[in-house]
């Protein structure tokens, strides 16, 4: 597999990301859509579901009136049953509605990724949005970067400077960019001025980290990863493979 067909596989991979964004923003607002996505990618690899239902549970509207990284971080906590005290909360926060502990998988779990420590890591990026809102946050890191020429301000920094928020390493950041901010501003029609930017970061950008599987893939392919596009292509071509 050369280059030219691992670009028409990133291709359809995007243009499926944005097809889904362009879904959900016809039934929810963009900061619950966005919400949505962030906290469903959160699950990877086996509670996506459970992070979905946490984010309805608690809808982001409510998340603003929260303010405050403690408060947002307790009350995502106790709606997904990791915690009974709800002391400090507002008192219209309603204490039937929540998950049951044992709905939650840690199988096969990295620590790092245990569902309760993905809910206090992202609990510091909502407090930062919860004035200006999750959509106009990012849609603000996209207008401070976005007049920077991008072979001054590389690819790679440019992604850093717009998920510069506390709380997530740095790998996890870039694979959110990727999965979710990208194509999200990329399915949004009143950014469409970004559009030509975010193709160059996606078709610019260093591959992201190499596990064992795309590894094998670039061994018995004989190939190298130029660019983040590439990165993706090997990704969709494992989903075209499987179905």
């Amino acid at each position: 597999m050369d280059s030219e067909k691992l670009n028409i596989l990133a291709n359809q991979w995007l243009f499926e990301k944005k097809q889904r964004m362009k879904n959900l923003l016809k039934i929810a607002l963009p900061d619950e859509a966005l919400y949505r996505e962030i906290m469903l990618s959160l699950g990877y690899p086996s509670n996506k579901l459970q992070f979905l239902e946490l984010a309805l549970l608690l809808p982001y509207k409510y998340v603003q009136k929260l303010h405050k990284q403690p408060l947002i971080e307790k009350a995502l906590l106790y709606r997904a049953g990791f915690i009974q005290d709800y002391s400090g909360l507002p008192e219209d926060f309603d204490t039937s509605l929540k998950l049951d502990k044992s709905y939650w998988s840690y199988k096969g779990t990295r620590p790092a990724n245990f569902p309760d420590k993905r809910i206090k890591d992202i609990s510091s990026l909502l407090a930062e949005t919860t004035q200006t809102g999750i959509y106009q946050y990012f849609k603000n890191k996209l207008e401070t970067v976005f007049y920077n020429d991008i072979q001054k301000l590389s690819a790679k920094k440019t992604v850093e400077k717009i998920m510069s928020f506390q709380g997530i390493g740095i790998s996890r950041k870039r694979e959110m960019f990727f999965n979710i901010i990208l194509p999200f501003f990329m399915a949004d029609t009143t950014s469409e001025k970004y559009h030509p930017f975010l193709m160059e970061i996606f078709e610019t950008h260093p591959s992201l980290s190499i596990n064992k599987k795309i590894k094998s893939f670039i061994t018995t392919h004989n190939i190298q990863i130029k660019n983040t596009k590439e990165y993706f292509g090997i990704i969709y071509s494992f989903r075209v493979k499987d179905s």
